[in-house]
């Protein structure tokens, strides 16, 4: 489906007919010029990114996708594909000459990565140029250089990271019913799958660190998931408070048990991405 090129290795897909058919089609219910050039890319790099995740072993789901309801397409500049029962991966296109790309406002959180997509100017392929995860663009503004990519061959083996995870999450292990009891997260499968990778990122950033998988893991458990930006929001919201003299709101803490919770099951999800 896509072959395979080193130095770097890039994984490029070809474009069918078929896919600029639907393009066209998509990019024709705009008014705008602008919005409908970016709404034929768009297509052009989900399909690509649903080839690609294919090509992976991957099952997808476009139907339901943000990209393919009429409403939001036409709103929102998005590009994204569902892996059904573990989350949303957002395909965001480059162009020749661009060094990197811009994440807009409406996807910078509910995506579990971002895949950079680069085109030349003929549109017969696009070339999977590497990924950043969610998680590791708190303090970003949204700007996403290409430098900062992972390797895109590296995207299989956090896939299925993640699926490993979830899969315990979902397991019959006391821990993991323990969790499920705490979050709800049993019908909530996005919010699962990026549980799922708040907690790897904990645990790739402090492998051995107890305190942080403790206050970082409870926090996660509480639901506050990480977004684009959110760090350095936060940090602007303090600063404005400070500025004008408006007292703080208490932060609720999180529960002891928990952050006990917290600690236990990152615990147990070492020892299954060892």
């Amino acid at each position: 489906m896509f072959n395979i090129y080193t130095k770097p290795l890039i994984f490029r897909v070809p474009l069918s007919l078929k896919n600029h058919a639907l393009a066209e089609q998509f990019a024709q219910q705009q008014i705008s010029q602008k919005r409908a050039k970016e709404i034929y890319l768009n297509t052009l790099a989900v399909n690509i990114g649903q080839d690609f995740l294919n090509g992976l072993d991957f099952e997808t789901n476009l139907e339901n996708a943000d990209c393919f309801n009429p409403v939001l397409r036409m709103a929102e500049d998005v590009a994204d594909v569902i892996i059904p029962n573990l989350g949303v991966i957002e395909f965001r296109r480059v162009l020749s000459g661009e060094t990197g790309f811009f994440i807009p406002e409406f996807v910078r959180k509910n995506r579990l990565v971002y895949v950079a997509v680069g085109f030349d100017e003929s549109l017969d392929f696009g070339d999977i140029l590497g990924f950043v995860c969610l998680s590791d663009l708190t303090e970003s503004d949204g700007y996403v250089s290409l430098e900062m990519l992972q390797p895109a061959e590296n995207l299989l083996d956090y896939l299925m990271q993640l699926e490993a995870g979830r899969d315990f999450l979902l397991s019959d292990d006391p821990l993991a019913v323990e969790f499920r009891n705490v979050v709800e997260a049993e019908t909530q499968e996005k919010s699962l799958g990026l549980m799922a990778a708040a907690l790897e990122a904990i645990y790739r950033q402090s492998p051995d660190d107890g305190g942080n998988w403790r206050g970082k893991g409870g926090k996660v458990l509480a639901g506050d998931l990480p977004a684009v930006g959110k760090v350095v929001e936060e940090r602007m919201a303090v600063a404005i408070r400070d500025e004008v003299g408006e007292v703080v709101a208490e932060v609720k803490s999180v529960p002891r048990k928990t952050q006990k919770l917290a600690k236990q099951l990152l615990g147990k999800l070492k020892e299954i991405w060892g």
